[in-house]
């Protein structure tokens, strides 16, 4: 069957042959049919979407965006004619400059055709066509017969210049011990985050400048190696994964150097993101102790960071020893690390049955942490000695003093006769060696202040207070690095006296106040030190002022002194020495920190030290003083803290970085006071979403990360 499409298609005649016959004589003959076609079918304007680039960038007008149909016209007759140009820039065919107000839907389909926007501040251009097939009047555009031209548009989006803004960068510290054995960091949106108005999220790239020196960064999905860079995609999905490297074990901290990136090459500020972990071992891995020990304190420690929790379980191996029947553990065997804390000690009761047997040993090991990395002194043993009728000496008694036996925690049985911890009246205080030639003073608190481990003499002086003969042994005694504690059942007013004071002088009556267990350190005091008093409101008469070994200062704080004299316990609170007793403390224990001042319900602290931009004193708020940049809740709050602030700028809490114009604490409180000094910002200018506090208490948004540096006060909630 010969259709008119291809005929058309074919343009060529059509010829018929034919017989004709009378019955004796034939003749052959031929016909030709030549049809003429008739275009009847107006071109269809199918696609005019219009076309969209960056300013100065040169698109192409492809068929998705620009279409003519024609049933009966072929695509090289189906013309664009064009009645108006683009103002903003120019059209171009096959790479040169359009001469000819024309185009062909061929022309298209083949990729001939671009436009080049010229640059300049332009938003839109356009140009303006009628279609035609070169037969019919008029063209179809949305089922309606046109023959006036319609325009085909352009949007120019302006250049990117603004570089993305990181609005999170907090240090990595939560260690998870993986599936393979090795310890690793996720590095998610929670600890790095960047933003950018021009920007989706997901195309902000991290660029690395300096990766990591004692481990790596992999994705957990490619198990790839990263060196380059990753995505806010990435962080957001939790795919990025810094594994601390094996074989460094003392090492507790690294970091990673990078630079926030847009598609248009725009980058920040090269910054530092800080990975810090915590490394948990035993503090020693052999003990020898009697039967008859007692009580077996075994300390584990904490190295590097330790801002964060942690926690260690503890799994016992008897190997020789017997659980219930040798020794006694306690029913929980999960250690927890709070944050700051560097030390804690597991006990293990030893049990004494007076029976002649042979030495038992067992193991405590150390696994399963949280948020912390096993040291290499994972394993402790312990080996039990027989008493042997009262004369038990362990294997490191003759390479040890007996003071350092103290230390560990390792006691010989009280003697017959011996009173109680917690008995009333006098006692005498058993001599022991102590390790140091300077004035001794009763303290308390976390460190053991003066102590100098190269000129101590441990037989040169001793602790003594005589009264009825009775004896009273600390029940525990441990070392934290350069601590000596001494823990009492009940609190000891004593005086401190040197061994080679003559023995007249060597008596003392000394009192024992019946209280809870408490924690008795004894610290040295420089004898050329001078003595000097700190007067307080509460001694009642001038004859009675206490004599103080030294001034109150930041370093004493915590140290007691008890004034024979007037009979009263004192305690340096780092600026002058308090009367002390247990209603003062549990008031002490609801009170701001020394160099903190409270109001409104906060602790507050004004750091004038060293000069920050927001986003730093933001940072040292929380990482140094484990706080955050204030809050104002009121006038009065606010008048309170320019008038501390010694009416200098400084920076507070209040910015609108994660949604421009909504301002919020940074601290979470809800937005109830403010004093800005023309009003709230109507449309704060790029980066300027952080506040500064600056003539009469006034408000002035300013650049979060640049820019002039100031004070800052940071607060922390009471």
């Amino acid at each position: 069957m010969v259709t008119q499409e291809s005929m058309l298609k074919a343009a060529l005649p059509l010829f018929a042959r034919f017989i004709v016959s009378n019955g004796l004589q034939t003749k052959h003959g031929v016909f030709q049919i030549t049809l003429e076609a008739v275009d009847r079918a107006l071109p269809v304007v199918t696609r005019n979407k219009g076309l969209r680039l960056a300013q100065g960038a040169t698109g192409l007008l492809s068929p998705d965006l620009l279409q003519l149909a024609d049933p009966d016209t072929p695509v090289e007759n189906l013309t664009f004619l064009l009645a108006q140009l683009p103002q903003h820039g120019q059209l171009y065919l096959q790479g040169t400059v359009l001469l000819q107000l024309n185009f062909t839907q061929q022309d298209v389909d083949g990729g001939n055709v671009a436009y080049q926007h010229l640059g300049g501040d332009s938003q839109s251009d356009c140009f303006t066509f009628v279609a035609t097939d070169g037969t019919n009047q008029g063209f179809v555009v949305d089922g309606r017969v046109w023959e006036e031209p319609v325009s085909f548009t352009i949007q120019v989006d302006p250049l990117d210049r603004t570089a993305p803004r990181l609005t999170l960068l907090q240090c990595a510290s939560q260690v998870e011990l993986l599936k393979n054995g090795c310890y690793g960091i996720y590095l998610t949106s929670r600890v790095l985050k960047a933003s950018d108005p021009d920007t989706e999220d997901e195309r902000i790239i991290f660029k690395i400048l300096r990766g990591p020196q004692h481990g790596h960064l992999e994705n957990v999905t490619t198990g790839e190696f990263i060196h380059e860079q990753f995505s806010q995609r990435d962080l957001r999905r939790k795919t990025i994964l810094y594994i601390i490297s094996p074989s460094l074990k003392e090492v507790t901290s690294d970091l990673v150097e990078f630079q926030i990136m847009d598609p248009s090459g725009n980058s920040a500020t090269p910054q530092i993101l800080e990975l810090k972990w915590s490394h948990i071992e035993w503090s020693r891995t052999e003990y020898e102790v009697c039967e008859n020990v007692g009580v077996l304190p075994l300390e584990i420690t904490r190295r590097g960071y330790s801002m964060d929790s942690a926690f260690v379980s503890i799994k016992v191996n008897q190997v020789s020893a017997t659980v219930g029947k040798d020794f006694t553990v306690t029913p929980s065997k999960l250690i927890q690390f709070d944050p700051g804390m560097s030390t804690k000690t597991w006990n293990i009761a030893i049990t004494y049955d007076g029976l002649e047997e042979d030495d038992e040993v067992f193991e405590v090991i150390l696994n399963s942490p949280v948020n912390a990395v096993l040291g290499t002194k994972t394993k402790a043993t312990v080996k039990i000695l027989d008493s042997k009728g009262g004369r038990c000496h362990p294997s490191y008694s003759s390479k040890q003093s007996q003071h350092d036996t103290w230390e560990q925690g390792i006691w010989p049985p009280l003697p017959p006769g011996s009173s109680s911890p917690t008995a009333s009246g006098s006692f005498h205080l058993e001599g022991r060696p102590f390790p140091s030639s300077k004035w001794q003073a009763v303290t308390r608190g976390d460190s053991l202040r003066g102590f100098d481990a190269a000129h101590h003499h441990r037989s040169q002086r001793k602790l003594g207070a005589h009264g009825n003969g009775k004896t009273i042994r600390p029940s525990s005694v441990y070392r934290n690095g350069t601590d000596i504690v001494y823990k009492y059942h009940g609190m000891v007013s004593l005086k401190l006296e040197d061994d080679s004071f003559p023995a007249h002088k060597r008596q003392a009556k000394v009192s024992i106040i019946n209280q809870p267990q408490k924690t008795i350190r004894v610290a040295e005091l420089p004898q050329a030190d001078k003595m000097e008093s700190t007067m307080d409101s509460h001694i009642p008469r001038q004859d009675q002022l206490p004599s103080f070994p030294k001034n109150c200062t930041l370093d004493l704080k915590g140290l007691f002194h008890f004034e024979e004299s007037i009979q009263k316990l004192y305690e340096c609170n780092g600026i002058a020495w308090k009367a002390w007793s247990p209603q003062t403390k549990a008031v002490e224990d609801k009170s701001c920190p020394t160099g903190w001042q409270h109001h409104s319900g906060y602790c507050h602290t004004l750091i004038t030290g060293r000069k920050e931009t927001w986003d730093a004193a933001m940072q040292a708020c929380r990482e140094q003083h484990l706080g955050s940049l204030v809050s104002v809740f009121s006038r009065q709050h606010m008048r309170w803290l320019w008038d501390i602030s010694g009416r200098k700028p400084f920076w507070i809490g209040l910015n609108d970085q994660v949604h421009a114009g909504h301002w919020e604490w940074i601290g979470g409180e809800p937005v109830t006071f403010t004093s800005w000094r023309r009003g709230p910002p109507q449309r704060t200018k790029p980066g300027r979403s952080c506040v500064l506090v600056q003539r009469l208490g006034k408000w002035q948004p300013k650049d979060c990360r640049k820019g002039k540096l100031h004070n800052y006060v940071c607060s922390r909630k009471l």
